[in-house]
């Protein structure tokens, strides 16, 4: 289990409708992770169902190109969602390779 003390965040990666993402290294190894920070100031019922169905889905899966999640934070009013760090997001990499998806190809 991790403590997200445990983590320094280096910078922010994204950011959607339930948190941000943060670029983070574990103090002690080095190691670069993600951190997803799901709020929840403003949900009445706890954890978002999305969030759930996200984390029960990804402790389940494993496959090269599936990003992995290494463990969930309970943290003070948000759920600390612990991945593997990786160079890019699925829409960097679509609009860097826009002119090999050609719409013909698409199809």
């Amino acid at each position: 289990m991790y403590d997200v003390e445990k983590f320094r965040k280096i910078e922010k990666i994204g950011e959607g409708t339930y948190g941000v993402v943060y670029k983070a290294n574990d103090k002690k190894t080095g190691k670069c992770v993600a951190l997803k920070k799901i709020r929840l100031e403003s949900e009445t019922e706890g954890v978002p169902s999305t969030a759930i169905r996200e984390i029960s889905l990804l402790k389940d899966l494993k496959h090269p190109a599936i990003v992995n999640l290494f463990d969930v934070i309970m943290g003070e009013g948000c759920v600390y969602m612990v991945f593997e760090c990786l160079n890019m997001d699925l829409k960097k990499l679509l609009e860097q390779k826009r002119d090999l998806l050609t719409p013909k190809l698409v199809k």
